[in-house]
């Protein structure tokens, strides 16, 4: 018999891959200890910080809940200390009937925890961050913007580029409604296997600059609000011991949210298989990203930051320097055979393809197909495609390269471009008169 190797006298009942194995009570010891070490150690949080946990029934979200819930219980020692704000975001997956009954099963669960809990469609981040219509999770939420969103997604050109497009999409959320919720900080629940995926898939989608913000402990991409991931060092063979030991029943089933066609499932594949062969593969690639990371400018400002995912800009111009970037835009235009015919033809019916008028007035009845744009009456905005590229990274920039990005960006980035090109005009033309 192989005995604990943390005790040393009892029985080894869970035997971990690379690791000797644990009784039930020591692996129990390790993996809260794990977590608060993880919490401990970054010093982030501070009491009576207010946190957002971003829950979606899910096992690595269950077991988040339940282990803040013991760490906040008062036989803990050193409890913790701060006020929980639980968010379900419905992704618009299931037919209605289905995430209805989702989201009061989600409704039981998070009530038996005793934490305030809201839901939120995913398609209300189409709409402005002040009108953002959260409701509490036993209460039927807002459903107005689905088909807006299910139209975008079907105008992209691909699966991996709907599937990146949502990833960002639900980030964004998750900021906005910690702003209305007025929360400081986000719990994300993503284990290393999580992580390792998403960075394996990352790099293939050309955000290789922005590993270590996908593996860090804190993403600090939002200024106001941090994005945190407690459950980085936990691997799936801990979370479904964890769950099997406290009789932890998630609510929904663990399975592929991304498509079996695009990189990202791709990458998710390749990385499983090869931990099953090789057992150091999540980890080593997990603590590899954790460590790489970009130069950085200090003179570059928030408005170098890409309007979509946040991250630094990786083409932005610095005098004559040959880039990567630079080559790919030269290769673009080189090989692009039928551009000189598609200018022709938009100029001949009075469109630029670089100048394209996005008007907000009553006389179109729209704001990016938005019929209930609150604008102000013959109030004027213009955004341009080419304004619109300036503002996105590579990768955000692949995810609307074969569509009519004008109209499947949504309506609070196209009012941050516009307000990022006003701002850089009226620079511009004021240059003349500073000292």
């Amino acid at each position: 018999m192989i005995l604990c190797r943390k005790c040393k006298h009892e029985n080894a009942n869970i035997l971990l891959v690379g690791q000797s194995g644990y009784c039930k009570a020591c692996f129990l010891n390790v993996t809260n200890h794990k977590f608060r070490a993880a919490l401990g150690k970054s010093k982030i949080i501070r009491r009576g910080d207010k946190i957002l946990i971003n829950h979606s029934g899910e096992l690595n979200s269950t077991v988040l809940l339940h282990l803040i819930k013991a760490g906040m219980s008062e036989s803990a020692h050193k409890r913790l200390i701060f006020e929980i704000v639980i968010l379900y975001v419905d992704d618009n997956m299931q037919k209605t009937n289905e995430r209805d009954m989702l989201r009061h099963k989600i409704a039981e669960e998070t009530k038996a925890s005793g934490f305030n809990s809201y839901a939120v469609s995913m398609s209300q981040v189409l709409n402005e961050e002040d009108t953002l219509d959260i409701k509490p999770m036993d209460q039927e939420i807002n459903y107005e913007n689905d088909n807006r969103l299910h139209a975008i997604l079907a105008n992209l050109s691909d699966n991996t580029s709907r599937t990146d497009f949502l990833n960002q999409l639900r980030r964004r959320l998750l900021l906005s409604a910690a702003r209305k919720l007025n929360c400081n900080k986000i719990f994300v629940a993503d284990s290393a296997a999580d992580i390792a995926t998403k960075v394996l898939g990352d790099v293939c989608l050309g955000r290789g600059a922005q590993l270590s913000m996908q593996a860090n402990f804190c993403d600090t991409r939002c200024v106001d609000i941090k994005i945190l991931k407690p459950m980085r060092d936990f691997t799936q063979p801990e979370l479904v011991y964890y769950s099997k030991y406290h009789k932890i029943s998630p609510v929904k089933s663990t399975q592929a949210s991304i498509t079996a066609t695009s990189i990202q499932a791709l990458a998710c594949n390749f990385a499983m298989e090869l931990e099953s062969q090789f057992s150091g593969t999540i980890s080593t690639v997990f603590r590899t990203a954790d460590k790489i990371s970009p130069r950085s400018n200090v003179q570059q400002s928030i408005e170098d930051n890409c309007v979509l995912c946040d991250a630094r800009l990786d083409f932005v111009p610095s005098g004559n320097e040959v880039t990567a970037m630079r080559a790919i835009e030269v290769s673009k235009l080189v090989s692009s055979k039928c551009s000189n015919t598609i200018s022709s033809n938009n100029e001949e019916n009075g469109v630029s393809h670089t100048n394209y008028l996005f008007m907000h007035s009553d006389n179109n009845g729209c704001c990016n197909d938005n019929v209930d744009c609150n604008c102000e009456n013959n109030r004027k905005r213009q955004v341009t495609t080419e304004d619109i590229w300036r503002h996105l990274c590579y990768s955000c920039r692949r995810i609307f390269q074969n569509s009519d990005i004008l109209h499947n960006l949504p309506l609070p980035l196209l009012f941050t471009v516009q307000q990022r090109t006003a701002l850089k005009k009226m620079r511009e033309k004021i240059n003349d008169f500073l000292l």
